[in-house]
C-alpha cells in the first residue's frame, strides 16, 4: 500500500478527534480551528462540542401538541369541529458559556413553519442579551408567548387585530436590565427586523383580503423596528406590580390584492401599547391572583379592502384606531385556575367598527405534562350577529419545553 495514503489516513483519522458536530474528515495541511487551549494531557481542542463517542453536548428536545374541539353559533361558522391546532417540535441548548440557542417548528397537520430559530448571546455582560435570528415580537405581556401557552384559547382580540395572531421577525434585538433600587428592576429592548408583519394565521381566511407586504430589500430606515421599556416592583409582602410600554414600527409596506394583482405602496403603520400587570401569591405559593390591562393605539395605514374589480388597487383605511384588553386570573391551587378576559378594538375599516370579545375559562393541569381547558366566549361586532363559542382544549408537553421569553 502506498505510504502517502497511510500518512494521509493517519492525519485524517488517527491523530485528531472525530467530532460529532463537525466534519469527520480533515484535509491534510488544513488543521481544524482550535477554540481555547488543548484539554489537559491530550491534543484534543477545547471547543466543548461532542466527540463521536460522547454525549457532552446534549440539546434538550421537546414536543407539544395542542388540540381543540369546539361548537360555534351565531356567526358565519356554525356547528361542531375538532382540529390539531398545532404540533410543535423544539430544541434548545447552551452553545457555549456565553450563548444559548433554540428553535421551534410548528405544524397544523398540513404545513410546517419555523416560528423561531434564534441565539441569545450573553457575552456583552450578565445584564445584556443580544438576540439574533427569528423570534417573536417583544410587545406587551402576551405577544412573545406561543398560542398554546396563553391563559386563554386565543390571543386577545385587540392583539389579533392590530398585530396579528403571532408575529415573529428575522433580525437582531438588544436587551438590557438594571436595578433601580432594592425592590425595582427595569428592562428595555430595541430591535430591527426585515419584517414584523404577521406571517400566517391559525385557520383559513373566511374571504379574500388585501395582504400587507414589505419589500425584500430596503434601506436601513425602512427596516421594521420594535422597542419596549418595562419595570416591576414589589407591592406589599407577596405582590408585584409591572408597568410597560411597547412599540412596533413598519415604516414602509404595501397592500396587495394577490388574486387580482392590484397594489398600493408607500404606506406606514405604528402600533403603540401600554400595559399594567399585578400579580399576587399567598405565603405558601399555592394560590395566586393576576390581573392586567393593556391599551393599544394603531395609527397610520391600518387596513385595506379589496378594490371594486380585479386589478383595482386596494382601498386603504388610515387614521387612528384604539383598543384594550382586561383580564383577571385566579389560581385556586397549583392545578386549577379560573379566569375572565375582555377585549375591545376599533376595527381597521373606514367606519371604525367596534368589536367586543369576552372569554371565561377554567384550566386544569392534570400534571406538569398535560392540561385541559374549558372556555366560553362571545364576539359582538357592530352591525353583525353576536357569535358564541364553547371549546375544550387539550395540550400535552413532552421533554424540556422552553422559548426565549423575557419579562
Amino acid at each position: 500500500m502506498n505510504h502517502s495514503i497511510l500518512s494521509a489516513s493517519a492525519l485524517l483519522l488517527g491523530t485528531s478527534a472525530l467530532f460529532g458536530q463537525g466534519s469527520a474528515f480533515q484535509t491534510p495541511g488544513m488543521p481544524r480551528q482550535v477554540y481555547g487551549p488543548p484539554k489537559e494531557g491530550t491534543s484534543q481542542d477545547n471547543s466543548g462540542q461532542a466527540s463521536r463517542f460522547s454525549s457532552v453536548f446534549n440539546p434538550a428536545f421537546s414536543f407539544v401538541g395542542d388540540i381543540v374541539g369546539d361548537y360555534r353559533s351565531g356567526g358565519e361558522e356554525v356547528g361542531w369541529n375538532a382540529e390539531l391546532r398545532a404540533l410543535e417540535f423544539g430544541a434548545q441548548a447552551w452553545v457555549d458559556p456565553t450563548a444559548w440557542a433554540y428553535f421551534t417548528a410548528v405544524s397544523d397537520g398540513e404545513s410546517l413553519d419555523i416560528e423561531e430559530a434564534a441565539l441569545h448571546y450573553k457575552g456583552l455582560g450578565e445584564r445584556h442579551t443580544l438576540r439574533v435570528g427569528k423570534f417573536f415580537l417583544d410587545f406587551g405581556k402576551q405577544m412573545q408567548t406561543h398560542i398554546h401557552e396563553l391563559r386563554t384559547l386565543e390571543r386577545p382580540l385587540v392583539l389579533r387585530e392590530y398585530l396579528g395572531d403571532e408575529v415573529s421577525g428575522t433580525g437582531v434585538q438588544w436587551d438590557h436590565w438594571f436595578s433601580a433600587n432594592d425592590t425595582t428592576a427595569v428592562r428595555f429592548s430595541l430591535g430591527a427586523f426585515s419584517s414584523l408583519l404577521p406571517e400566517h394565521e391559525h385557520g383559513e381566511e373566511e374571504e379574500p383580503e388585501a395582504e400587507a407586504e414589505v419589500a425584500g430589500r430596503k434601506s436601513i430606515g425602512n427596516l421594521n423596528y420594535s422597542a419596549r421599556v418595562t419595570g416591576f416592583t414589589d407591592v406589599g409582602t407577596n405582590g408585584t406590580l409591572q408597568l410597560g410600554t411597547s412599540a412596533r414600527i413598519v415604516p414602509d409596506f404595501a397592500f396587495v390584492d394577490e388574486d387580482g394583482g392590484g397594489e398600493v405602496g408607500g404606506l406606514d403603520n405604528t402600533v403603540w401599547g401600554l400595559d399594567v400587570t399585578y400579580g399576587w401569591k399567598d405565603e405558601t405559593a399555592t394560590k395566586s391572583f393576576t390581573a392586567g390591562l393593556e391599551f393599544l393605539v394603531n395609527s397610520g395605514d391600518v387596513g385595506a379592502e379589496l378594490g371594486a374589480a380585479p386589478g383595482d388597487a386596494p382601498i386603504v383605511a388610515d387614521g387612528t384606531r384604539t383598543g384594550w384588553l382586561l383580564f383577571a386570573d385566579h389560581g385556586l391551587d397549583p392545578n386549577n385556575s379560573i379566569g375572565l378576559q375582555i377585549s375591545m378594538a376599533e376595527l381597521a375599516d373606514a367606519d371604525k367598527t367596534e368589536a367586543l370579545e369576552i372569554e371565561a375559562y377554567y384550566t386544569r393541569y392534570l400534571s406538569e405534562f398535560h392540561r385541559l381547558r374549558f372556555g366560553l366566549s362571545t364576539l359582538d361586532v357592530d352591525g353583525a350577529d353576536e357569535s358564541f363559542r364553547a371549546a375544550v382544549q387539550y395540550t400535552f408537553f413532552v421533554g424540556a419545553h422552553g422559548h426565549g421569553v423575557n419579562w
